[in-house]
Order: C-alpha cells, then structure tokens, then sequence
C-alpha cells in the first residue's frame, strides 16, 4: 500500500489501491471536495437516513444539537463501525482500511478544521463529522454492495435499489458528499446542517 501525506484530494487510483468498495470511499471523498454550502435542503428518497429531515442553519443551534442526539443511533453507529473493521480483518483487508480511514482524513481535516480553533463547540463539531466520515468509510469497504455516495453521479450497474433504502449509511454518505452534516435523530426529526462554508472553504460553518 502505498502511504500517503499531504492531499488536497483523493489521489488516482485510490478506488484500485482500496479494492472492493474503494470506488465508494473515493465517490465520497471527491463529494467532500467538491461540496459548495448546500441551499436547499435534499429531497431524494435515496438521501434520507429514514426520518424527516430538519435543516438547521445557525451553527450555534447545530452544535448545541449534538447533545440531544440519540443515543442509540450513535451507538449503532459505532457499533457497525467495529463490525466492519471486524469483517476487513477477518478477510485480511487491514491494510486497505487502514489506507482508507488514512486518505479520508488527509483529504477531510483541513477542510473541517474550525477557522477558531479556541471555539469548543466548532471543535466539536469538527470532530463530530471527523468520526462519521470514518464510519461510512470503513462501512463502504466492509460492505462494497452498497449504494455509492452521491455527487452527480447515478447508482453502478447491478446497483440494488432496495438497500438503499434499508441502509442508513448510505444516506448519511449522501449528505456528507452534498455538503450536509447528518447530526442525528433528535425528538423524531433527522438533523442536518451545513458544514461547508460559501465558495467552499475548508471550515465547518
């Protein structure tokens, strides 16, 4: 594997390097890239991770939002996340999830990194979108059958239109190439907010 260090962007011939739902990891992180601060809010049935989406805008309110998520939904969350490291371990895949969760945050830290780093809650926001990222990386590897992350681009052949739907991750990686933050479930609604800033500067807003 080959080890990288500075990107500004996922480097070719990353989806080859990751084998089998690489070109996933790589769809997302060139979203990420790419995202501009997203106007509307999505409307895809594809996109939503199964509740109604509520946007919020005010990053203060966002933040604040963290702490009225779900516990169960992070907690799922985190579990999948140990299982997919599990099942890559198990298939001797280490290397290429490792090189994975290694490129994504290259490419995904500087761009998420508070323009204040002394403000705790853009901090927190940071490391909030930091570790989701993470998550839907290593599931995208574990689980190449899944739906791409969208950024223009339509589902691959033999695309199964059924998991989308049945598979929260793929929505949440949706969201995070379109510019969106999933925050979570909170009180029935599926939180979502901005997080890149206009003309697509490299800080969560």
């Amino acid at each position: 594997m080959v080890r990288h260090f500075e990107l500004t962007e996922p480097p070719e011939g990353l989806a080859a390097e990751l084998g089998p739902g690489g070109d996933r990891v790589e769809r997302l992180l060139r979203g990420i890239c790419a995202a501009d601060r997203p106007e509307r809010a999505p409307d895809s049935p594809l996109t939503a991770p199964g509740s109604p989406l509520t946007v919020v805008r005010d990053p203060a309110v966002a933040a604040a939002a963290m702490d009225r998520v779900d516990p169960a939904w992070l907690e799922a969350l985190d579990r999948r996340r140990g299982e997919a490291r599990e099942r890559l371990v198990a298939a001797g895949r280490e290397k290429q999830l490792d090189t994975a969760e290694h490129v994504a945050m290259l490419v995904a830290t500087p761009r998420l990194d508070p323009a204040d780093q002394t403000d705790p809650d853009a901090r927190a926001v940071s490391g909030a979108l930091l570790w989701l990222i993470g998550t839907v990386v290593a599931d995208a590897l574990a689980d190449p059958g899944g739906a791409p992350a969208a950024n223009g681009d339509g589902p691959g052949p033999g695309h199964d239109h059924d998991h989308d739907h049945d598979d929260p991750l793929s929505g949440l990686a949706d969201l995070l190439a379109s510019g969106w933050w999933p925050i979570g479930p909170v009180n029935g609604d599926f939180l979502i907010s901005p997080y890149a800033a206009d003309g697509g500067e490299p800080h969560a807003r």
